[in-house]
């Protein structure tokens, strides 16, 4: 999905007009538009009638006009850019519902900043191959009172939307939209730019950020002071950078840990959560004389606690191939997107997800440390592990193709869907190790295999054309 922010202007007439295909020039491509609505009180503009048995549209946009009008009239400053207008489009071939394409633009525009107290419409124009929807906005909304404000009697309690940070605002929440309803990912030059070209979002590397960075907020310990920033996001392979004049910090950049790339500034990850400023908005504290050596200041990068880094003592991907997923499956897979995704393209589909390999801690002698003979140990039973969970994932998972993925990114998806806990004995696999495995992994995966399994069913049953 391309987001667009198209040149403001100060009359909404001409741009209501041209939204709702109004305009005398518009008669055939008033065929392609519809009205799906948005914050506003005024109803559907279309009125459709017969006439000598062809249908006909007739429409009238005054009402909305007027609405329009009225609503900006309260803003009693001198700005001439009142009236909004952006564009959301979809790849080629691609399609939303109506009710989809409504919910994406109430999250759209709500990311720009626009409120209940605000006005915007949305009219889906499908009268080119790239199926779009214009959105035209008033920027006036309600400001709370400042009694002490000079400014009161120009703006009396209204001000205008802020907009100058909604080309990334906007592609973040275009990057939301995709993922909701598995749409196309244009290709970005710079983070900052969007062009008409397709690319893997998986090498997308702030929006994979931008999901694990949701859900560590989310999460019960979320992030509470600048230290424990540093080192949550380093247990999902996130590193840290902030930017200081003078040991004044006035930036933070991420980057993933395994990748080699650049550093990627907060506000292209996600400007409402993830710059300075924001953060500290959103409760996570920050004290020099605590955080200062945690952030790394004088070091270049932050530093997070060793252990931090460990979550798992290793992590690989699992690819099951799967027929094209059906809605049942891609509602399940939505609602778990921090475990699961789809990944191949429009002919070859698999599911993936993590597997977290965790194994108990001993102490170490020093002599095993020094000649890394725990880390030849610790290697050698993951690998005998890995053999066995594929085995029994290839048996569970039955009538479909399994692949593990060691060398894959994993950092797509934010938590691992299969813990493996790996049960030992003095130093050595338990000897009912392949029963506590498989058990394991039933437990874990059980609802994802009838998921699959119905999804197969699915596929078989439907009707085939006969020619």
């Amino acid at each position: 999905m391309i987001s667009k922010k198209a040149k403001f202007s100060k009359n909404f007439r001409a741009r209501i007009l041209y939204e709702l295909a109004a305009r005398h020039c518009d008669k055939e491509k008033i065929k392609h538009v519809e009205f799906i609505g948005g914050n506003i009180v005024s109803g559907n503009p279309y009125y459709e009638y017969h006439e000598g048995g062809e249908r006909k549209v007739f429409i009238d946009p005054e009402q909305i006009i007027t609405e329009f009008e009225q609503h900006a009239a309260q803003y009693k400053g001198d700005s001439d850019n009142l009236c909004g207008h952006y564009i959301l489009s979809l790849a080629k071939g691609e399609k939303l519902s109506s009710a989809e394409w409504l919910s994406s633009v109430h999250s759209y525009m709500k990311s720009l900043g626009y409120d209940d107290s605000t006005k915007y419409v949305a009219v889906i124009h499908r009268d080119t191959e790239l199926e779009h929807v214009h959105i035209v906005a008033s920027r006036v909304r309600v400001a709370a009172r400042d009694a002490t404000s000079s400014r009161a009697a120009l703006g009396a309690n209204f001000q205008l939307v802020a907009d100058s940070n909604d080309r990334h605002k906007g592609m973040n929440a275009a990057r939301e939209i995709e993922h909701r309803y598995r749409l196309s990912t244009p290709r970005t030059d710079g983070w900052t730019k969007e062009i008409p070209r397709f690319s893997d979002p998986k090498k997308d590397y702030a929006y994979i950020m931008r999901g694990i960075s949701k859900a560590i907020f989310k999460a019960p310990n979320r992030p509470r002071t600048m230290s424990q920033l540093v080192d949550r996001f380093a247990e999902r392979g996130i590193s840290i950078q902030v930017k200081h004049n003078n040991g004044k910090i006035f930036g933070i950049s991420y980057k993933l840990t395994n990748k080699n790339v650049k550093f990627i500034s907060g506000t292209d990850v996600m400007s409402t959560m993830l710059t300075w400023d924001a953060l500290q908005r959103n409760g996570v504290s920050y004290s020099p004389h605590r955080d200062n050596l945690k952030l790394g200041l004088g070091l270049g990068i932050a530093q997070p606690d060793l252990a931090s880094t460990a979550k798992f003592d290793a992590t690989f991907r699992a690819y099951i191939k799967i027929t094209k997923p059906k809605s049942s499956l891609n509602k399940y897979v939505r609602e778990r997107s921090n475990k699961y995704d789809f990944f191949g393209d429009r002919t070859n589909y698999h599911l993936g997800f993590n597997i977290g390999i965790k194994l108990p801690q001993r102490k170490l002698k020093r002599q095993e440390v020094q000649h890394e003979i725990e880390k030849q140990r610790l290697d050698k039973i993951i690998r005998d592990i890995m053999k066995m969970v594929e085995s029994i994932l290839q048996a569970i998972f039955s009538i479909f193709e399994v692949t593990i993925d060691y060398e894959s990114e994993i950092h797509d998806l934010s938590d691992v869907a299969l813990k493996i806990n790996v049960p030992m004995q003095d130093d050595f696999l338990d000897k009912s190790v392949d029963g506590k495995l498989k058990s394991q992994c039933i437990s874990q995966l059980k609802f994802v295999i009838a998921q699959c399994l119905n999804n197969e069913r699915s596929t078989l049953n439907e009707p085939k054309l006969v020619n």
